[in-house]
């Protein structure tokens, strides 16, 4: 996959945990703002050319070291290969949520080689600017809901990880074994676990 990994900022940057700040309506269409998505962008396709598909379903902007309240979200994604649709929401909150949660796998750049199952709310209703500075609020469902919260936890210093309760459920996928994880569920019963401690000794001292 030709993602510029170094891009991404280590597990263990403070970053990771603080609340990323919110952006003014009037600067949404300055400078600042818009290098910052079109670096974003940028890594998302892998730095190609082509924009007809993007390498990442979702990216918020500290992952890359930016504080700010920016995430990307293929709004198409179903977690089986589907893309297609990457937008920008920028200040995006969860309005609602559905009562009703979901189980999935999920992984992220900024925790190394750590994944994990998470229970996450099937409906979502997200309101939020787009890049040309208007309002937008809409309802997402399954696995596009499940990119938005896991997107906008990031802005609010919270990481996946944080959701998973029972360790069992806490898993450690090497580069080669993600085919085996993703394909055919075999992450429902993944025997490689990741105990606590060892997260624990990657995100590392972050205070």
């Amino acid at each position: 996959m030709p993602i510029d990994t170094k891009s991404f900022v280590a597990p263990n940057d403070p970053i990771l945990i603080r609340k990323a700040d919110p952006i003014e309506a009037r600067d949404i269409q300055s400078t600042e703002v818009r290098n910052i998505i079109e670096s974003m962008l940028d890594i998302a396709y892998g730095h190609q050319e082509d924009r007809s598909k993007a390498f990442l379903i979702g990216l918020a902007a500290p992952q890359v070291g930016v504080s700010k309240r920016i995430i990307l979200v293929d709004v198409t994604a179903d977690g089986k290969g589907v893309v297609g649709d990457l937008k920008v929401f920028i200040n995006p909150e969860i309005t609602w949520q559905s009562d009703e949660t979901e189980e999935w796998y999920e992984g992220c750049w900024s925790t190394d080689k750590v994944c994990g199952i998470v229970a996450s709310p099937s409906k979502v209703r997200v309101k939020a600017y787009t890049e040309n500075g208007t309002i937008m609020e809409e309802e997402y469902t399954g696995y596009t809901a499940r990119i938005f919260r896991h997107e906008i936890d990031h802005l609010n210093g919270r990481e996946f990880v944080q959701r998973i309760t029972d360790d069992n459920k806490l898993h450690w996928v090497e580069d080669d074994d993600w085919e085996a994880y993703r394909n055919n569920q075999g992450w429902r019963n993944w025997p490689k676990k990741c105990p606590r401690e060892k997260w624990n000794k990657i995100k590392g001292d972050r205070s």
